[in-house]
């Protein structure tokens, strides 16, 4: 399969973007359906942590208390388990919470204080606003995911402006005080989801000590790393132990920082040189690596001792695009040069695979962008429950996982039956809980859907009233007008309290969308974008609902989407005007949609 690669890295800008479809000549048009810029600061502080007790997990296989673990080290691994506490914390934000961030910590002697808790926070750095993400113990975790699923076909990019996860800076993984990311002090191991206990290289023996398990600072199990954007296939991901993610990836992209002494005298994989299109040594490189790669088929038996897991395909423009099941990046990143410079990731899925996608200044080849389209099956070869609908799957490569181990065997059938769906869900971030320890900067998270056929604007010319106007060529009928281009008084604009503008569809219409364009989207200065507003459903002109709730809005243009409803009345209700002194009210206009 040839790659789709871009040269030069598309920056994607407004609420509509053409780029080349992976599957087809044609151009997909995207349409942005949500953007979070983490302008307004994050307050996490007035979220409790919560303990989880396990007792509602994932999977019963390979999820924080699986069964899988206790088949294969016996009671002494349950005590492990059982030796500390697990806490989590969620919170929603961005337009209309689109976005939630998901932490998980532990609490090594379960006395209801967390040692190093992970934080999300907002600062202002390289010339934008970023949310940081900082895990201080490679028993936390800390992650962005979308509130609900994703639609069945979108593109989601984000642009990552700092990474301390691991790898070289300046020729060494010694920087900042740290060893490949990690703080020098105190033990940090796999404790409690080990490799399995025939795994080389350790004793197998679960009731050894916290420090005598694999060590993933050095030695043959050391490494650090950082997700930059997976799809999984499970509702609400939470950070969690780094073998039950094994099995639950479809697509990804993620750095692999390994410690020289897991490379020992081999290779440590191969990278590719894009520009000349040959691999290099992982050894030879700067361990800061881009892996694009699918999740394929299980080994349904692994054996005693062993975890299960996907088989693992890496695209590269080395190989021409085509995946290949041996370990080689895509890229290498070049730290030292954030956050004056940023990476941007992305994925996209249409109704015949997904595209991965990488841009940025990287090691050896500079500027550019790789791309890279998958089939949902090649040669045989699936992308691990890909159908985000039944009616996308046969049940053809459906199979039962089988244990047999020294403590016990299970099986679990039906891992992938005819009449199963699994919605797609992304994942940003430091998402296992006993490996990886860094910090990271990311922002200008967007999600992006296929525009198709235009859909009708249902307030376009419709009868509309206001509080009041500011001028006679100011009234509330210019912002449903269909232009917002025609001069500065293409507007409506209001002064005084109480400002608000009401449209009448006329007739119950199904609405689940409506878009606002602001002061800056009509030339005039972005600080009078309306700030503070509320947008509320009618079906009687007297009892509102509201469906979006929006402070400290900067954006030209602000797309609210919501579980459609029916609605004759549309009304917007300005709290704040502008994010100045001016008091004035100004809406270029207001469209309507039914999704």
């Amino acid at each position: 399969m040839k790659p789709r690669a871009l040269l030069a890295a598309s920056l994607l800008a407004g609420s509509l973007v053409a780029l080349p479809s992976a599957s087809a000549s044609a151009a997909v048009t995207w349409r942005l359906l949500y953007s979070e810029n983490f302008s307004q600061p994050i307050n996490s502080n007035n979220v409790a942590w919560v303990r989880d007790t396990y007792a509602n997990p994932f999977d019963t296989i390979t999820d924080d208390p699986g069964q899988w673990y206790r088949n294969d080290y016996g009671p002494a691994w349950t005590t492990q388990l059982n030796s500390f506490y697990t806490y989590r914390k969620e919170f929603t934000l961005g337009q209309n919470g689109w976005l939630t961030a998901s932490l998980s910590a532990r609490d090594f002697n379960k006395d209801g204080v967390i040692e190093s808790p992970p934080s999300i926070t907002t600062q202002a750095l390289g010339g934008s606003n970023v949310a940081v993400m900082n895990v201080p113990e490679s028993t936390g975790g800390a992650i962005f995911r979308p509130t609900n699923r994703l639609p069945d076909q979108y593109r989601v990019e984000y642009k990552l402006k700092t990474l301390n996860f691991g790898g070289k800076r300046n020729g060494t993984i010694n920087y900042d005080g740290k060893i490949n990311g990690y703080s020098p002090t105190g033990c940090k191991t796999q404790h409690p989801w080990g490799e399995g206990s025939n795994s080389p290289g350790w004793s197998g023996d679960a009731s050894v000590p916290y420090c005598e398990w694999q060590d993933v600072r050095a030695g043959p199990y050391g490494y650090n790393g950082f997700h930059f954007l997976s799809i999984v296939d499970f509702a609400n991901p939470a950070p969690r132990n780094n073998h039950f993610w094994h099995y639950h990836r479809k697509v990804l992209m993620d750095q692999f920082a390994q410690h020289p002494d897991r490379v020992g005298s081999g290779t440590g994989g191969r990278v590719c040189n894009s520009n000349t299109n040959t691999y290099y040594n992982y050894r030879d490189g700067n361990f800061n690596t881009v892996n694009m790669w699918i999740s394929g088929m299980p080994n349904w038996n692994p054996g005693p001792g062993g975890l299960p897991g996907n088989s693992q395909w890496f695209m590269t423009s080395c190989s021409g695009g085509a995946a290949e099941n041996q370990l080689s990046s895509a890229a290498e990143l070049q730290p030292e040069l954030m956050p004056n410079e940023y990476y941007t990731f992305a994925i996209e899925r249409d109704a015949t695979g997904y595209t991965l996608e990488a841009s940025g200044n990287f090691a050896r080849v500079g500027v550019k962008t790789l791309r890279f389209y998958r089939p949902f099956v090649v040669n045989g070869v699936p992308i691990w429950h890909y159908n985000t609908q039944a009616s996308e799957y046969n049940g053809q490569f459906n199979g039962t996982l089988t244990q047999n181990d020294d403590f016990g065997s299970a099986s679990w059938p039906n891992q992938w039956p005819a009449g199963s769906s699994y919605p797609d869900w992304f994942v940003i971030g430091d998402l296992y809980t006993n490996v990886y320890e860094g910090s990271a900067s990311v922002t200008d998270i967007k999600l992006f859907v296929p525009e198709t056929a235009p859909a009708p604007n249902l307030a376009l010319n419709k009868p509309a009233t206001a509080s009041n106007q500011c001028a006679a060529s100011e009234a509330p009928a210019k912002a449903v007008n269909g232009s917002w281009t025609g001069g500065l008084s293409d507007k409506w604009c209001a002064l005084g309290s109480g400002k608000w503008l009401r449209v009448d569809l006329q007739s119950s219409q199904s609405v689940g969308r409506v878009v606002l364009r602001h002061s800056g989207a009509g030339g005039e200065k972005p600080t009078w974008n309306t700030r503070d507003f509320d947008v509320q459903t009618s079906v009687d002109g007297n009892t509102w609902t509201t469906v979006a709730t929006v402070r400290g809005n900067t954006a030209d243009v602000t797309t609210h989407t919501f579980t459609p409803r029916q609605a004759r009345y549309l009304r917007l209700n300005v709290i704040t005007p502008t994010s100045d002194s001016d008091t004035a009210a100004r809406i270029f206009e207001l469209e309507a949609y039914a999704s």
